[in-house]
């Protein structure tokens, strides 16, 4: 029992800590540029989770040609793109806004699996995407949000912060492709040294002539935790709930994305609260529901014929 607790506690924490990256990168496009920030961002993750490359130091030799394109593609698409459209979109739109746009990601991982992967797309997925894409346009859409954003602001940057839903689809999708030859947790720091040496000329660069006193401590803060709580710690408690537990039960957990993403929208950048807001939300949740349901139901049918069911979820970044 205090197995399956500990596991229930890291997938929640994991999805937690997920959720606070689109609001925190909101303060982050304040005080720092937009390729230094995410150097730095990287380059703090990829500091944290060197340990695990030395502790399966002997697992990097077995990894085949293949699978270090998909390891660097991982860092190129995954997290430099995704760190790219997330600051440029957050420029643009408030918090509540990028945290629900980001509420989208199971739903996109559910349609980019059955695209590319060949996964099954049934009637519930497919509700999902429809619930979740209705929940966001809700809220983006009331006359609040248009008010306070103007209507060209509030569309591109909704449309960046989906470019980097897009982005963490693309991390999903490959790493689901290396998954049986690298360890889940060694993709986070070989991916985030990729990034780091992509990152390197343009944030370098930029350090040179960025004076490092202008940003508040509130900045740094947000910094260091953009780089160490939702990719860092976060992807690590995801992977290690992953382990103990049924596929559709830590698809539960997702709605703790959205919800710690609204929270901090709320409480720390002090976004306004619409009762609108509950409206949209439900609907996001409801279709991580029916992704949950779907997957209760696949794991269903495999036990059925006696078959392993290996699923497809999102994965911070």
């Amino acid at each position: 029992m205090n197995k399956i607790l500990l596991a229930y506690a890291a997938l929640l924490f994991g999805m937690v800590f997920f959720g606070t990256g689109t609001p925190t990168a909101k303060i982050v496009t304040a005080g720092f540029p937009l390729f230094l920030a995410p150097f730095l961002r990287l380059l703090t993750a990829a500091l944290l989770t060197t340990p695990i490359l030395v502790l399966y130091r002997d697992d990097l030799r077995q990894i085949s040609p293949g699978s270090w394109l998909y390891i660097i593609g991982i860092g190129t698409v995954g997290l430099v793109a995704f760190s790219l459209f997330l600051l440029t979109g957050m420029k643009m739109v408030n918090g509540v806004m990028g945290a629900m746009v980001m509420s989208l990601s199971p739903a996109a991982v559910a349609i980019g699996a059955a695209w590319f992967l060949s996964d099954h797309l049934d009637w519930r997925k497919i509700t999902a995407v429809i619930f979740s894409v209705i929940g966001v346009v809700i809220i983006n859409a009331s006359g609040k949000s248009i008010q306070a954003a103007g209507v060209y602001e509030l569309v591109l940057g909704s449309l960046l912060v989906f470019g980097a839903v897009c982005s963490a689809t693309a991390y999903s999708l490959f790493a689901k492709k290396v998954s049986n030859e690298v360890k889940p947790l060694l993709l986070l720091p070989l991916a985030a040294w990729v990034a780091v040496l992509l990152f390197a000329i343009p944030g370098l660069y930029q350090a040179g002539s960025f004076d490092f006193s202008t940003p508040t401590l509130e900045q740094w803060i947000a910094l260091f935790w953009w780089g160490i709580g939702p990719f860092g710690i976060g992807t690590m408690l995801w992977f290690l709930g992953l382990k103990a537990v049924k596929a559709s039960t830590a698809s539960g957990f997702m709605g703790a994305m959205p919800a710690s993403g609204l929270l901090v929208s709320y409480f720390w950048l002090g976004d306004q609260f619409y009762w609108i807001h509950l409206l949209g939300f439900a609907l996001v949740l409801a279709g991580i529901g029916m992704v949950s349901w779907a997957h209760w139901l696949s794991e269903k049918e495999a036990r059925r014929k006696q078959q392993e069911y290996v699923p497809f979820h999102a994965c911070p970044c």
